[in-house]
């Protein structure tokens, strides 16, 4: 019986001949899962079968968005409440000189400013960056309004159509 069990335990564990080993597999790694695509950008509204008051609400809620958060964000340089740092940045309060004129203000948003400008007999003397590149019509003629219609101002509401006029006329600053 004795005999029986070690030879039973030789054989168990491996006391005999054992087969050659396998040759290592060649294990590649598994594929990474497909990224998740980003999900659509969110379609654009349809301004022009807005009505006049959703057209509005609309320009006021977009215009915020542009002011707080656009790449070059609005309020950076002229504030949260449009008061600007003077001697630095005007103020886009109660300035219906410089914003009153939808057209006017476009411009200046479009193409930006340079140069010394006298606002409430302060001097500035800092450069705007233009904007054309970087925002579309419907974007500018949101955040042109929102200035226009906060903070006290009440200057008109711009529309994409007007921003466009003043785009497709060109930068008047730019060599002819």
């Amino acid at each position: 019986m004795r005999t029986l069990l070690l030879s039973t335990f030789l054989v168990a564990c491996g006391g005999g001949e054992q087969p050659a080993p396998k040759p290592a597999e060649h294990h590649e790694e598994p594929a990474p899962a497909p990224k998740e695509e980003p999900a659509p950008a969110p379609a654009k509204p349809d301004f022009a079968s807005m009505n006049e008051e959703e057209q509005h609400k609309f320009l006021m809620e977009e215009g915020k968005n542009v002011y707080e958060n656009s790449t070059l964000a609005c309020k950076t340089c002229h504030g949260d409440e449009g008061k600007g740092q003077q001697g630095v940045f005007p103020p886009l309060v109660g300035q219906k000189d410089h914003m009153g004129d939808c057209a006017k203000h476009a411009g200046i948003v479009l193409w930006g400013l340079q140069g010394k400008l006298t606002v409430d007999g302060v001097d500035y003397d800092s450069a705007m960056t233009p904007q054309h590149a970087m925002l579309d019509d419907l974007q500018i003629a949101a955040v042109i309004s929102y200035e226009r219609h906060s903070w006290g101002n009440d200057y008109g509401w711009c529309s994409p159509d007007d921003v466009k006029k003043v785009r497709d006329a060109g930068d008047p600053n730019a060599a002819h």
